[in-house]
């Protein structure tokens, strides 16, 4: 009598073995097993997923068929999907704040480092930051445990920081901070819905050509121009004029109180000055 052949391979013995219930063990799988899983590999994965997919669009279904397990071993290490979303950003904060080298106390370069690298790797991962421009939730504070960094946190202190050290006020830097963040959210969103009038060139020119030359002077002058507007362009000279009002917040007769008191004010306050 002849015996039955010897199964070939680990990937067979392992899918015939009923999955247990609870935390996979920490040794290491055998070619073709379940793979080992993590908080800090997920949130990795979902990071890349983010790169193409906006954030909020990232499921626990979805990474569950990126590592080919069930729903439910997602939920177990991460959470609920407020921790995915708050891991995905806080793994994104870090990145950031850790490609910035120290401040040296001379405000505008710093700051100016400070802008462009937020805006290069918010053009990388386009599926945050267009998550950002519609939720509030995570936006600045993330849900983090005992002993982890909240790193939206130090990316506020280390920014903060910056307008600090070169003379601004509390109140200027808090404002200035908003101004900065607001600009590098909707340029980034600009970049990653392609949005800039130059990837649209030959349809926006054919439109303007288009149009009658004496009812619309002035769009048909700056027209051509306009169409060659890159997101790049637009957001080098932004941030010069941004960066150029900071700096006349430094000059002599201005403090905070001014900065924060509606233009009303301000002009009452100069006028009586004089």
């Amino acid at each position: 009598m002849t015996a039955a052949p010897k199964k070939k391979t680990d990937e067979v013995i392992a899918e015939a073995t009923p999955r247990r219930r609870g935390r996979p063990p920490k040794a290491a799988s055998a070619i073709g097993a379940e793979p080992i899983l993590s908080r800090n590999v997920i949130i990795e994965r979902a990071s890349e997923m983010a790169r193409e997919t906006p954030l909020d669009q990232v499921s626990m279904v979805q990474l569950a068929k990126e590592f080919g397990v069930a729903p439910g071993l997602i939920h177990y290490y991460l959470g609920s999907r407020d921790d995915l979303i708050s891991g995905v950003l806080n793994s994104y904060y870090r990145r950031r704040l850790e490609a910035l080298p120290a401040l040296t106390g001379d405000w505008r370069p710093d700051v100016e480092k400070i802008a462009r690298t937020s805006y290069a790797l918010a053009r990388d991962m386009p599926g945050v930051s267009l998550y950002i421009a519609s939720h509030n939730r995570f936006r600045l504070f993330q849900s983090v445990g005992p002993g982890e960094t909240d790193y939206g946190l130090a990316l506020f202190n280390h920014t903060t920081s910056c307008f600090l050290q070169g003379g601004f006020s509390a109140q200027q830097t808090a404002l200035a901070y908003h101004l900065l963040a607001q600009y590098l959210l909707s340029s980034s969103v600009s970049a990653a819905g392609r949005q800039s009038p130059a990837e649209h060139s030959a349809y926006i020119r054919g439109k303007f050509d288009a149009a009658p030359d004496d009812r619309y002077p002035a769009a048909k002058l700056v027209g051509k121009e306009f169409s060659e507007l890159s997101a790049d362009r637009a957001f080098d000279e932004g941030l010069r004029l941004l960066l150029d009002g900071f700096e006349q917040w430094l000059g002599p007769g201005i403090d905070g109180s001014d900065i924060a008191a509606p233009r009303a004010a301000r002009r009452k306050r100069a006028a009586t000055a004089q």
